[in-house]
């Protein structure tokens, strides 16, 4: 950066937090300097807090090598599952009640885990790897953590039993890619949408293809749990610019902004027009020169 620019930005700021650069001066112009720039901090530090935005936690291995053989065995034992429940559905399908869909509603419904089953700890769900090879972890149980989305009921065509509707949370990063989708049975705690990092251990059904609200067709993996948690102590996302703080904070700043111009504007009308004029000479001055 050269002279010139270093200057220039910092004559910028001893503008602002004099208060000059607003018709202000003296204390009054530097109280109202300092209150203006300690709202531009607060704002960027409300905006800004917290880590970067993940919405998956991902296990970095090297790509799992994977022959034809184990891949037709393990579609074969996926077949057997739960009479089929895992493969009555296509990967390209969009959001729909199945047989084998409800089958497995109703499994994770009514299905108690041993204190053995709940003690083990399941793998890492690997989202790369579903995408590429789904069929060698379907019917799988992973967990999972990620930021909501977004989430709602969604009413069953028929209940299923007692079941008359899911939860469902779509996980994503802070733009909205690198998702997938996960069905809950039970009613999830309140949830803050682009926030709240969750957690869950669920069955990996398939990869479902649906629209965004963006008309974007997006093909994510598709997951069945019993319940989901969200993250002890997970430093949030920063809030955006619907957060309340950010909004009083913004409005502030526009407030005083506004005033400021509105006192430019006031002490420049205020001030007197002076007009230049030529020096008037005498007439007996210019005579008494000619005489001499």
């Amino acid at each position: 950066m050269d002279n010139r620019t270093s200057k220039g930005t910092s004559g910028v700021t001893r503008l602002i937090s004099t208060g000059a650069g607003f018709g202000l001066t003296g204390g009054f112009g530097r109280i109202y300097g300092l209150v203006l720039l300690l709202l531009v901090l607060l704002f960027v530090m409300l905006t800004f807090k917290g880590r970067a935005p993940r919405a998956l936690e991902r296990v970095f291995t090297p790509p799992a090598v994977v022959d034809d053989a184990a891949l037709a065995a393990r579609r074969e034992q996926v077949a057997l599952l739960y009479g089929g429940a895992f493969v009555d559905a296509a990967d390209i399908d969009g959001f729909r009640e199945t047989p084998g869909y409800r089958r497995l509603i109703q499994v994770l419904s009514d299905h108690t885990p041993p204190a053995s089953e709940a003690a083990a700890a399941p793998p890492l769900f690997d989202r790369e790897l579903a995408l590429r090879t789904p069929d060698l972890l379907r019917g799988q149980q992973f967990k999972v953590r990620g930021y909501v989305g977004d989430h709602w009921a969604q009413k069953l065509d028929q209940p299923v039993f007692q079941v008359t509707d899911v939860w469902r949370v779509f996980l994503a990063e802070q733009d909205g890619a690198g998702g997938m989708v996960v069905d809950v049975i039970d009613r999830p705690p309140a949830l803050a949408q682009q926030r709240d990092e969750v957690e869950f251990t669920g069955f990996f059904y398939r990869l479902v293809r649906y629209e965004t609200k963006a008309d974007k067709v997006v093909e994510v993996p598709y997951l069945l749990a019993r319940s989901l948690s969200i993250v002890p102590d997970a430093p949030r996302v920063g809030p955006g610019i619907g957060d309340p703080a950010t909004l009083v904070i913004l409005v502030a700043m526009a407030g005083m902004v506004v005033w400021g111009m509105v006192r430019v504007l006031r002490t420049h009308r205020s001030r007197p027009v002076v007009r230049w004029r030529a020096p008037y000479l005498h007439s007996t001055s210019v005579h008494q020169d000619q005489k001499s």
